[in-house]
């Protein structure tokens, strides 16, 4: 059985553990308080209090010793990111039977762009978090295992999704396009990755579908019965995110391909 640890079982963490206790796989899921841990524990997923603080490891880290495959989701907004991520990575060169890495970003660290974005475009992080996810990828690129970093567009399911905040504001950049990708897509993403030894590298993961922002967001709006939003010319940002490295589309035939979703209908 293929064992695998998400360090960071965050939102889209348990999702995933959740999908891949379903197909058989031995899931650990990190978390850095106790309160946490009885949730995971009863879904079946062998929770492990995990927690670095300014180089100090919390917790045990022998399960690092007794895992195939290590899947890293830690927000940047935490504090000492740097020093967690180089803990993180000596922690992980030194366990030599972890045969893949995953380490999960985001599209966030292209910045603003005009043009079409491919995994090999520079990058132009301009928020903190960016620039500390950027670090992040640059550090584990140097591991000597294998290793995939997934740039995630925007994550949408479930009760997610930016509209719920947005409807209150004014909405920016509404000649942009949408660069998103829905839980369960960017799950069936790195469950294939999990299981090929050869893609390897940085890999955008976003929906082939882009819609104007202006477009979206009405519809999206109607659909869910909010008001109308109100958009402002600002920031603009005409980047589109291509994800053609992996032929998604073929692939897994984009459950919701137009991401106008019901959110009671796509369940993991």
């Amino acid at each position: 059985m293929n064992k695998i640890a998400i360090i960071g079982c965050g939102w889209l963490g348990l999702h995933l553990a959740k999908n891949l206790i379903e197909n058989d796989y031995k899931v650990i899921g990190t978390k850095t308080n106790e309160k946490e841990i009885d949730k995971l524990n009863k879904l079946n997923i062998k929770g492990i209090i995990f927690k670095i603080d300014n180089e100090k490891i919390h917790g045990e880290t022998n399960f690092l010793k007794n895992i195939d495959q290590l899947i890293i989701t830690v927000p940047p907004s935490i504090k000492n990111y740097k020093k967690t991520i180089g803990t993180l990575y000596k922690l992980v060169n030194d366990n030599k039977n972890i045969k893949k890495v995953l380490f999960l970003s985001s599209i966030s660290v292209y910045g603003k762009n005009e043009n079409e974005i491919f995994e090999s475009s520079p990058t132009n992080p301009e928020t903190k978090n960016a620039k500390l996810l950027l670090f992040g990828e640059g550090k584990f690129l140097n591991l000597n295992s294998s290793v995939s970093v997934i740039r995630l567009g925007g994550l949408i399911g479930f009760e997610r999704h930016p509209i719920f905040s947005l409807i209150s504001k004014k909405i920016n950049n509404p000649k942009g396009f949408i660069n998103f990708i829905h839980v369960t897509d960017a799950i069936e993403l790195i469950k294939f990755l999990i299981k090929s030894s050869k893609l390897n590298g940085i890999i955008n993961c976003v929906s082939p579908f882009h819609p104007n922002r202006k477009k979206y967001y009405n519809e999206i709006a109607k659909s869910l019965g909010l008001k109308n939003p109100v958009f402002i010319e600002k920031d603009k940002n005409l980047r589109k995110i291509n994800s053609n490295k992996i032929d998604l589309k073929k692939l897994f035939n984009y459950p919701v391909d137009n991401l106008l979703i019901d959110f009671n209908k796509y369940k993991i």
